[in-house]
């Protein structure tokens, strides 16, 4: 009894065997096959290592530069205490514009906590007085995901210059150019044609304003060159939308 008992267990084992092998080796169907691809992650690009910036050489197409004014690499997360940002359009306070020191750079990133959200606002990074009147300004800039970057000179009470360049891609023309802001009102003063510059690469932008003089540099190469005598003195500044995603590094501001 005992036996007949043992063969009918290990006959129900093995068919239990046999039937788990089946399932297995069968083919699946299609709403099978459909749910086991959901489990399948897609493979995603890392993310480019934004490599380290160049130095932006203030002395390019002058004499040996004198009196440097100010010097920023952001390799301290106080670096950006020197700094005052400013909207430069009427903005609520919850879509004011963020700049953050991550990573060795200065980073436009966006607008403030909560909301976060980008904006097509424009923004600056403010250095200087008043009393700054002939000097240079360069950095050098990299572009993550925005469209607009620029440099400003002689900002005070709302007034400035900016020498302004868009990013290569989109159809605005021109995409060089030295405009005075005065109470909100753009005026252009003088525009270049040329191509403008390719993102997600470092990039270096000068501008330099001495007397009624301004001119403009892009990696290296003189772009404009206009004169006006509205705007005699005021501070420097980097400029760029909030939409986020520019970074700036090796500020050097130098009087002639």
């Amino acid at each position: 009894m005992k036996q007949s008992r043992s063969s009918l267990l290990i006959a129900a084992l093995v068919a239990a065997l046999l039937a788990t092998a089946l399932v297995f080796s069968a083919p699946m169907s299609s709403g099978q096959a459909e749910q086991q691809e959901l489990f399948v992650l897609p493979t995603v690009p890392p993310t480019p290592t934004v490599p380290p910036a160049p130095l932006a050489r203030a002395d390019v197409g002058a004499p040996q530069s004198g009196l440097t004014l100010a010097m920023a690499s952001f390799d301290e997360t106080n670096a950006l205490d020197a700094w005052r940002i400013v909207d430069l359009e009427d903005v609520p306070q919850e879509r004011r514009s963020l700049w953050i020191v991550v990573d060795g750079r200065l980073r436009q990133d966006r607008t403030v906590p909560p909301l976060r959200d980008p904006s097509i606002h424009e923004t600056a990074a403010l250095i200087g007085d008043a009393s700054w009147s002939d000097y240079t300004i360069s950095a050098g800039f990299y572009d993550q995901d925005n469209a607009n970057v620029g440099l400003i000179v002689r900002y005070q009470d709302g007034s400035y210059y900016r020498y302004r360049i868009i990013r290569n891609g989109y159809e605005d023309r021109p995409q060089h150019l030295i405009e005075r802001v005065s109470d909100g009102t753009v005026t252009l003063l003088a525009s270049l044609d040329a191509p403008g510059y390719e993102p997600r690469r470092w990039n270096t932008i000068m501008f330099r304003v001495n007397g009624d003089r301004l001119q403009a540099f892009f990696n290296g190469q003189m772009t404009i060159e206009t004169r006006d005598a509205q705007l005699a003195s005021g501070a420097a500044g980097l400029y760029t939308r909030a939409i986020g995603g520019m970074l700036f590094d090796n500020v050097t501001i130098t009087q002639p």
